[in-house]
């Protein structure tokens, strides 16, 4: 009886062993996201070159998601590829939420449907965290140019020239959407490096996003390519202010209107677990909502405007449904190749 009790009694002691060491994995690997997240590092990458609009954002944005996260951020920026390589950085990185990318939406959207050599995601199945912001599409005029306004280059029997770094920078194709909407006679010119290189192209109109004061002292206002005016521009008119157009061309304006409303978008690897996005999006919301973030950015020549994940889902399943296959057929031919010689 003795020995058989002694051993009853090893047995149980065995076992509970056997079950603490077990436990201690099992429970660190459910750590609580807000915990998760402490003394950890995140690769923050972003689409945009240094010292441009999207390196901005994310240098204004890492030392509040590291007070919050109590992590440590590493910004990489890696604009290859209009993005792509960022993105195909992020979707492929561990799903742990300690990979985070600031990305244009607007580029995935349209990159998509133009069947761009190197998309291998699907955007409606990206994992979104929050829109950093939003500026709607301005037609500029540089200082030399020989137009004073929307009306006076469709009136041109010269074909409007345009300058854009490719078919598929977020410019060239509402270039090319506008053009065909106003029946105005363009030809889109690339080559340009970015957006210092569009601002400095000579004689030559194009749409950008009015982010910066740089741009907004050597160029004006010509219209802006959505139904609202815009704050940056408080004098520029909408092109539907500016002209008559059809309810066709108007469709496919709003369409495209509606991509560029994108903006800037924070995405992080498909497959993080549910605690750690949802920690992630609430901080992101906290940060972009926050009078402080929007007052520095603001004075940087830049906006903030948050949009949760589920308004960025839903607007990127209406442009990609919006349009049927001989619709989007006609949007490729217009976008892609109408305009260039």
């Amino acid at each position: 009886m003795t020995s058989g009790g002694r051993k009853v009694s090893s047995c149980v002691v065995a076992a509970i062993g056997a079950s603490l060491l077990l436990a201690a994995p099992l429970h660190a690997a459910a750590q609580p996201a807000p915990l998760f997240f402490q003394g950890k590092q995140v690769r923050f990458y972003t689409m945009g070159s240094p010292g441009g609009g999207y390196d901005t954002y994310m240098r204004a944005l890492v030392p509040r998601l590291e007070k919050k996260l109590g992590a440590k951020m590493l910004p990489t920026n890696e604009p290859g590829a209009g993005g792509l390589i960022a993105v195909n950085r992020t979707i492929n990185a561990p799903p742990d939420g300690l990979t985070i990318l600031l990305i244009g939406g607007e580029t995935l959207v349209t990159a998509q449907l133009y069947d761009a050599p190197g998309v291998n995601y699907d955007v409606r199945k990206l994992t979104w965290l929050a829109r950093v912001s939003s500026e709607a599409k301005v037609a500029l005029l540089g200082p030399r140019s020989p137009y004073a306004d929307v009306l006076d280059m469709m009136k041109s029997d010269t074909p409007v020239t345009w300058a854009a770094s490719s078919k598929i920078d977020g410019n060239a194709d509402f270039t090319a959407l506008m053009a065909y909407a106003l029946g105005m006679k363009s030809k889109i010119i690339m080559g340009y490096k970015g957006t210092g290189g569009v601002n400095l192209a000579t004689g030559a109109l194009w749409p950008k996003n009015p982010r910066r004061s740089t741009v907004r002292a050597t160029t004006c206002g010509s219209a802006v390519l959505a139904r609202k005016r815009v704050e940056q521009f408080p004098a520029a008119p909408t092109l539907f202010e500016t002209a008559q157009i059809g309810p066709a061309q108007a469709h496919l304006l709003d369409w495209r209107a509606s991509i560029a409303g994108l903006g800037r978008l924070m995405m992080v690897t498909p497959g993080t677990p549910q605690d750690r996005l949802d920690l992630l999006r609430k901080t992101f919301a906290d940060i972009i909502r926050d009078p402080e973030f929007v007052a520095e950015v603001k004075a940087l020549g830049l906006s903030a405007n948050h949009a949760g994940a589920d308004e960025v889902r839903a607007t990127i399943e209406q442009a990609m449904t919006a349009l049927d296959q001989a619709g989007l057929a006609e949007v490729r031919h217009i976008a892609l190749e109408r305009y260039y010689q």
